[in-house]
């Protein structure tokens, strides 16, 4: 759909492109879609005093204002492969107050008496968001069409307004080809009509993997705050059923792992925390460094288990402060035969460092007589409730003496055996959770987390550490190569290898691209399989030398790289987040509804393999909103920027939709009320994404039906069908000039389909 700020008719009219198909040759133009001067777009079925009902392909955004057309259709029309969701709008327009307002889908049965099961269709209630600050000039003020929630009861509608409900018929894998009838059957109090259904099956299905590969992100915290999720059972619950519905939309999650990680046992070090420094050391081969720079938060390292008697014991060590008098911390934790914390047992003091090495010590005194171990905290600085300072110590020569001159703390000169260190990994649960998400869901791709790996943005950047010790060093790349050896080979094992994807860094800068190279070479050296990721937009860098898949946002595309890419077996895929903006393709909620399906149309057109977003449930910025608000996106569609610096109560609109393809089903998220233990709702540009996605799909399959045909009459049709996979100007000419009428999609699809049939049929 598309909608200008004046909401007067607008053609943007391109060169006319002709294309072939069927012997015939059809005129393309890319027009707007409303036609307001001829009554707008859809199909009347029935217009009286009491309301005005009509219905249009599930292409469209309906806004409220949106005139009834002229137009007649009197049955819905839909066309549907196997396993494919098709949908429609249905929209009332009262002329007065309707009570109860129902609707219910019939079955769909054809002459042969198959059926397409009621329970196969789902009915929504297209909501609206007030767009107060629209995203950009091409936008503007009004009630935008974007969740979804399921019409689960009678509702009430009011007059002289639209009220669309969005159709969705799922035709399940099997389903004869053939015509199907139905109704939609639409009640209130002292009214009622009944609408005829018309499914049109093609005889083939879409795959059960989606052939477009995709990463959407999600972020579980936010999920928890909004459904005031406290019990971890719970958030597992909520979890699997967001996962049902990135599969429903045929969109691969980011981590369908959240609850099932790769366990790591390692031995061979006795602390946690902190980092084996070689350069600057009391004594010894390493001294243990131990960093806080932030200002919220207070790092620490710590021991293994030390297990006691009741003796008498002295705690004494080496230290070195970064600045002199800089103030540090030192506790040690009393925990019973159990391992239980003794919570009133602590020993703990303040000390005053110097930036030279001193040594320290101090007296535990009588231990509980419960006590049976202790465990040793390292703090670099003043360790306070708010963790407000900043500082780095080194630690060295840690000893815990009883009067006998031995020491009970094992490794506490910070020594380390690197052929002694093993790391074993437990698959148990992260298998699980793969064949639920990877095999019996489908999803095509995931993020794998490698433990170790540094991380950043052009905006600031973080080594990786395993274990203690800091990338560069000889000992990491020991312990990294020991580690991806075992995550390769355990995929590969179990059919996974390939759907993963590395994605560590994102959109770096000029001076971050060395950096970026030193990661994966040595993911490449040690585990050439596994599949590395990069976002990027700079022109000029390459690094697809060690790079598998080169991610770049929409309005910074680079055709003859993705060309390269492709010639080499490579992956090019694009992503979408706060810009582009208009005219550009774009995620936004008050942007044209065909920009998510034309997404994805274009990717074909340029051979780009996957797509990316960001977020699908960012709801709430923490720089934008007030501190413990949460912004109620169903109130508030604008996504304000958050991170990157910028200070609390900065307020930089993203876009309205930007990384919010779900909404929550609490409606106030500020009030505090139950644990919402449900799914998601949906957004419109969701289910228009995933229309796209099935399309893709359509020209994969007769790609392959091209490919794979035989015979003088088969190759005589490949040889037209062939000319249907080089999309026309009339669809989309480049990146920011395509069509923003629906039907010229929806006519190509058709046109699509019948060559797949005529290709596969004997």
């Amino acid at each position: 759909m598309l909608i200008f700020k004046n909401l007067n008719v607008l053609c943007f009219v391109l060169s006319l492109v002709a294309y072939s198909s069927s012997g015939l040759a059809q005129e393309n133009t890319i027009v707007d879609p409303y036609h307001r001067d001829a009554g707008g777009y859809g199909y009347l079925i029935e217009n009286n005093e009491q309301c005005a009902v009509w219905w249009a392909e599930g292409a469209y955004k309906v806004m409220r204002d949106t005139p009834v057309p002229e137009q007649d259709g009197d049955t819905i029309k839909i066309w549907s492969a196997q396993n494919e969701y098709e949908s429609f709008l249905v929209v009332i327009k009262p002329n007065q107050r309707l009570e109860n307002f129902r609707l219910t889908v019939s079955s769909l049965t054809n002459e042969d008496g198959s059926r397409v099961e009621a329970e196969q269709a789902s009915i929504r209630k297209v909501d609206y968001v007030k767009v107060t600050k629209p995203t950009d000039d091409y936008s503007f003020k009004g009630w935008w069409p974007d969740p979804l929630p399921l019409v689960d009861g009678p509702v009430t509608l009011f007059g002289a307004e639209n009220q669309p409900f969005w159709v969705t018929v799922k035709t399940p894998e099997g389903t004869p080809a053939g015509t199907y009838h139905g109704n939609l059957h639409l009640s209130a109090e002292g009214w009622n009509l009944s609408i005829p259904i018309q499914l049109n099956v093609w005889d083939f299905a879409l795959p059960k993997i989606t052939s477009m590969r995709s990463g959407f992100g999600l972020n579980m915290n936010t999920v928890n705050e909004y459904h005031q999720l406290t019990d971890p059972e719970d958030s597992k619950k909520v979890f699997d059923l967001y996962m049902q519905e990135f599969k429903n939309y045929k969109v691969a999650p980011y981590n369908p792992f959240e609850f099932s990680p790769i366990k790591e046992t390692v031995s061979g070090i006795f602390w946690q925390g902190g980092f084996f420094d070689s350069k600057e050391k009391h004594a010894g081969k390493y001294a243990l460094k131990v960093e806080d720079e932030s200002r919220s938060e207070d790092p620490v390292a710590e021991s293994d288990f030390i297990e006691v008697n009741h003796a008498k014991y002295e705690l004494s060590w080496w230290a070195k402060t970064q600045e002199k008098e800089q103030q540090f911390c030192v506790k040690v934790a009393c925990y019973n035969a159990e391992k239980e914390l003794l919570v009133y047992e602590n020993r703990m003091e303040e000390f005053t460092g110097e930036d030279t090495w001193k040594a320290y010590s101090f007296n535990l005194s009588k231990l509980a007589d419960e006590t049976r171990f202790l465990k040793v905290f390292l703090y670099p600085v003043f360790h306070s409730y708010t963790g407000e300072y900043i500082g780095t110590c080194w630690f060295d020569d840690v000893k815990l003496n009883d009067g006998n001159e031995k020491n009970h703390l094992l490794a506490g000169n910070f020594e380390v055996d690197l052929e002694k260190i093993n790391i074993d990994l437990d698959f148990t649960d992260f298998d699980q959770a793969g064949e639920r998400y990877l095999d019996e869901f489908g999803f095509n791709g995931f993020r794998l987390a490698l433990k170790g790996m540094g991380r950043g943005t052009y905006y600031d950047r973080t080594p990786g550490v395993f274990e203690g010790f800091e990338q560069g060093t000889v000992e990491y790349e020991k312990l990294m190569q020991r580690y991806l050896v075992q995550i390769e080979q355990h995929l590969e094992e179990k059919g996974w290898l390939g759907k993963e994807y590395i994605y560590w860094f994102d959109e770096p800068d000029v001076k971050d691209y060395p950096f970026v190279r030193e990661g994966n070479e040595m993911i490449k050296k040690y585990a050439p399989k596994l599949t590395t990721f990069l976002t990027e937009h700079v022109a000029g860098q390459d690094l697809s030398d060690v790079t598998d898949i080169s991610c770049t946002i929409w309005h910074k595309l680079d055709h003859e790289k993705a060309r390269k890419l492709n010639e080499r077996g490579l992956e090019y895929w694009t992503y979408l987040c706060c810009w582009p903006k208009s005219p550009w393709i774009s995620e936004f909620i008050d942007h044209d509804a065909v920009n998510l399906r034309m997404w994805v149309w274009a990717s074909w057109k340029f051979q780009f393999k996957g797509i990316l977003i960001w977020s699908t449930n960012f709801w709430n910025s923490l720089s934008a909103s007030p501190k413990g608000y949460l912004q109620n996106p169903w109130e508030e569609p604008m996504s304000f920027v958050t991170g990157y610096g910028w200070p609390q109560g900065k307020q930089t609109i993203w876009g309205n939709g930007d990384g919010r393809f779900f909404y929550p089903p609490n409606k106030e998220p500020n009030v505090k009320s139950k644990a919402w233990i449900e799914g998601p709702v949906p957004s419109l540009r969701l289910e228009i994404l995933r229309d796209g996605l099935e399309d893709y799909d359509y020209l994969v399959l007769l790609k392959k039906a091209i490919e794979q045909a035989s015979g003088k009459k088969k190759k005589k049709l490949a040889k037209e069908a062939e000319q249907l996979l080089e999309l026309p100007a009339g669809i989309i000419f480049d990146e920011k000039t395509y069509s923003k009428n629906p039907q010229d999609l929806l006519e190509y699809r058709r046109k699509l389909a019948r060559y797949i049939e005529l290709l596969q049929e004997d």
